[in-house]
């Protein structure tokens, strides 16, 4: 596969973004709880994590999109897509 510089290859960056997403997915619904137990209070900490969590999946998002981009055969991309299309959002 394409590796991208620091980033590493394009299955690298989607584990990456893999973990990511379900921190993030688990970070808020401990918010979503936080909020039902606590008459709607909200947590800063946690709050401010989930977003930081959020933005580096966005930038991760790109990096595969770039290193997707750059796959030379279209057999290969459009394995690769079909392989990984739907896992990164379950």
């Amino acid at each position: 596969m394409a590796g991208i510089e620091g980033g590493g290859t394009l299955s690298e960056v989607y584990q990456s973004a893999r973990k990511l997403l379900l921190r993030a997915r688990d970070g808020i619904e401990r918010l979503e709880r936080f909020e039902t137990s606590v008459s709607g209070a909200d947590s800063p900490e946690l709050s401010f994590a989930v977003k930081k969590g959020i933005s580096q999946i966005h930038s991760l998002c790109a990096d595969m999109d770039r290193l997707w981009r750059s796959i030379p055969a279209k057999s290969q991309r459009d394995l690769w897509k079909r392989y990984h299309r739907y896992n990164l959002y379950i």
